[in-house]
Order: structure tokens, then sequence, then C-alpha cells
């Protein structure tokens, strides 16, 4: 009898064992399972923080595969002083339809390494000059600087030429640009047909400017350094024909096309009247469209 009770406690124990760990497994699982929620909550309140601030920090910055965006804005820390996500940060990305902008920090333009040309200022858009990514041309007198580039770099090619004199006429489009954002959809024999009318340019008349030098001229003509017409064909050609042929070219005039040695993209022009809410005639997209339909009558004579 006794052995009988004693086998009976014996399994009522291992049965009360048993169901304690199960029990203590169950809440281990719980517990596990509620930490990983916790874990999973966290990341995905940090991930939501990073997509809607995307602060950038100094490490960032410093890091080799950082890469600028062509459009920078210098803005007052003070705008995103109360986010505690953003402190230590020197400014953060966005994007402006299909292009990157950096809001660089005012108080940490100093430390960036950065050009801003003529200076920085801050509330001020700056665009990376084509031909050096650490330097960035302040958008109000982008189209003016390229345009004085341009005509020093044409006395040059002249100069090293060798030639006697040579003029720059500047046309310049003045563009009236009609935007129209048209859809509609028409539905003909149980068929839906959609369309669409977009943005076009037209040129009223053309406005002209023009320069001239005057050189001494000489007969050893050296091949000039290109940045602005390092792709025009005309251009190459020009040089070809004055270093190749023995001087045998008297005198030449060629048309440029502003198309060739354009200052920005227009999606760049785009994204730039996107930050400064360009309402009024003048905008970066017209400058582009102008600066495109312009043409530059280079006139040379050896």
């Amino acid at each position: 009898m006794n052995n009988e009770n004693n086998k009976t406690k014996d399994t009522f124990a291992n049965i009360l064992k048993k169901t304690s760990d199960i029990g203590k497994k169950a809440a281990d699982q719980v517990q596990k399972g509620a930490k990983i929620v916790s874990e999973q909550t966290k990341k995905n309140i940090e991930e939501h923080k990073k997509k809607k601030y995307n602060p950038i920090f100094p490490k960032d910055f410093r890091k080799k595969d950082f890469c600028l965006p062509n459009i920078i804005e210098i803005v007052d820390d003070a705008v995103r002083r109360e986010i505690d996500y953003c402190e230590g940060a020197i400014g953060w990305c966005d994007t402006r339809g299909e292009t990157e902008v950096f809001h660089l920090y005012d108080e940490w333009v100093e430390n960036s390494g950065i050009q801003f040309v003529p200076f920085w200022k801050c509330d001020n858009v700056y665009c990376v000059d084509a031909f050096d990514r650490k330097r960035y041309i302040n958008v109000n007198s982008i189209f003016a600087k390229a345009t004085e580039e341009k005509l020093a770099e044409l006395a040059n090619i002249a100069f090293c030429l060798g030639a006697k004199s040579c003029s720059v006429e500047i046309l310049e489009a003045n563009l009236e640009i009609e935007a129209k954002s048209l859809k509609a959809n028409a539905k003909v024999s149980n068929t839906a047909t959609s369309f669409s009318n977009d943005t076009y340019t037209k040129n009223k008349n053309m406005q002209s400017g023009k320069t001239i030098s005057h050189f001494e001229g000489n007969s050893s003509p050296k091949r000039p350094e290109l940045k602005w017409f390092q792709y025009d064909d005309t251009i190459k050609g020009l040089i070809d024909m004055r270093c190749s042929n023995a001087n045998s070219i008297k005198s030449k005039t060629l048309e440029l096309s502003g198309s060739c040695s354009a200052t920005m993209s227009k999606k760049t022009a785009i994204a730039i009247d996107k930050i400064l809410k360009v309402k009024g005639s003048v905008s970066m997209e017209k400058q582009v469209q102008k600066e495109i339909s312009s043409k530059l009558i280079f006139e040379i004579e050896f």
C-alpha cells in the first residue's frame, strides 16, 4: 500500500514538474516574443525617423563613399535644433523630384572644405561646378558666371592659336514658356484612351551682344586647354585645322549651340526651382531653356 502511495506521489510530482517546465518554457517563449516585438518596434521607429529626417553626421560626411549631391542649400541649424534624433548632425539630405539635395548647416560650412562661389550665405542655394566637385556656385549668378567663363575660354582659344582678332556674338532667344498640364480619359467602344499635353516653349525673338578681342598674332599655334568646349566638335575641328595644316586657315566663323555647353541639366534646374519655390517669370528652368536655345557666333582671323 505504501509503495502504491509513493508511486502516486512520484507520478503527481512528475506531472507537476512537467507542467511547471511547460509553463516556464511558455513564459520564456512569450518573453522572447515580446522582446523580439519590442526590438522590431524600436527598429521600425528608428527606420521611420531616419527616412523622415535623414540626418548627415560628421562621420557620414567623412566616409570615402559619401557623394555630395549636385545641389546644396545652406540653412540655419535652428530649424532642427529641437529634434533629438538630429543632435550632432551637420545637415540632412532629401530629394526634390528625382534630384538629391544636401541641406548644410551654416555653422558647419567652414569645416566642410567646400568652396562656395562667390561666397557662402545662409538660405542660399548652390549648384556644383561642372568641372570641380568641391566647388559650388550660387544659383543666382551661375549662368552669368558660366557665360563669362565661356567668353574667356573662346578668347584664350584664339590667343593660343595665334589669331590676330576674334569676336563672339551672343544670340539669346527671348523665350515664352507655356506650361500646360492637360490630361483626359475617353471611353470609346469600351476602350479607355488617355492623352496629355505637356510643357512647350516658343521663341519670340533673339537678343544680341558682341565682344571683340585683338592680339599680336603669330604662326606658332598651340593647343589650348578646353573646359566648356571640350566636347564641341566645331571647336576641336578648328584647333586641328590650325595646328595640323601649316597655318593654312586665315579666318573662320563658327556657330556654337548653347546646348553643347549647358550650365546645368533641366532636371537640376527644376529641383532648384522647387527649393526656391519660384512662382514668377524668373526660374532656373527658363534659364536653362534660354541657354539651350542660344547661339554663340565665334569669328576668328589669323
